[in-house]
């Protein structure tokens, strides 16, 4: 949930960027204020929220868009690799038992749809 209210801002944006081929100081500033508002909302810690906002507006204010890339686009790579540095930056894997169940915890805020991902997941019998 907090992924998808992130995407669809983020894909907003892309839209009002379309065409430029730069990003401009104003186009960054309003593209952030969408994600830290997305990151709050999904109840992100606001100091981590403060320092990956920070993360990005260091590297994309000014860049040139990459001859394959829109500005939109830039700036989704840029927020999109900070989410992983920020998440981890390496892949887990889960590591399933020989014989099972697998027992797996979710962990997360009253609402924040662990029922529906374990269902959704995860075959109940």
């Amino acid at each position: 949930m907090a992924f998808e209210g992130l995407s669809s801002k983020l894909q907003e944006i892309t839209r009002k960027l379309r065409g430029k081929a730069r990003i401009t100081e104003s186009d960054l500033k309003e593209m952030l204020r969408e994600v830290k508002l997305a990151m709050l909302e999904a109840d992100v810690n606001y100091k981590i929220v403060k320092d990956f906002i920070a993360s990005v507006q260091e590297k994309a204010l000014g860049q040139d868009v990459l001859k394959s890339l829109t500005p939109g686009q830039q700036v989704i790579k840029i927020v999109k690799d900070e989410l992983i540095e920020l998440l981890g930056g390496e892949e887990s894997k889960i590591n399933f038992t020989p014989n099972p169940p697998t027992v797996i915890m979710l962990v997360g805020l009253q609402g924040s749809r662990k029922n529906y991902y374990s269902r959704k997941t995860c075959k109940l019998t």
